[in-house]
C-alpha cells in the first residue's frame, strides 16, 4: 500500500467514525513492533517508524508515519 493509500484509508476511517478525530495527546515515536496500524490496518513493520497516541493516559493508538500525519491534520467538514 502507498503512502497516499494508507494516508487516505486512515481520513476514511475518521470519516466514518471508526476513528475518533484528533485531540489532545501524546506521542511516542519507536520502531514499528509488527501490530497493525489503527489507522491504515497494515503492519507497522520494525523498519518501519510507529507513532502511538495516548489520549488522557487510557486509549491508545498506533499509526504509521503518514496515517498519524493524516490523523493529526484531519479537519471535518465546515
Amino acid at each position: 500500500m502507498s503512502s497516499a493509500q494508507r494516508a487516505e484509508k486512515t481520513v476514511d476511517r475518521i470519516r466514518r467514525g471508526a476513528l475518533p478525530a484528533p485531540t489532545a495527546h501524546t506521542q511516542l515515536v519507536a520502531d514499528g513492533d509488527g501490530q497493525p496500524c489503527d489507522g491504515c490496518g497494515e503492519t507497522i513493520r520494525p523498519s518501519e517508524t510507529a507513532c502511538t497516541v495516548s489520549v488522557e493516559r487510557a486509549l491508545d493508538w498506533r499509526f504509521h508515519e503518514v496515517c498519524y500525519d493524516a490523523w493529526l491534520s484531519f479537519r471535518h467538514p465546515t
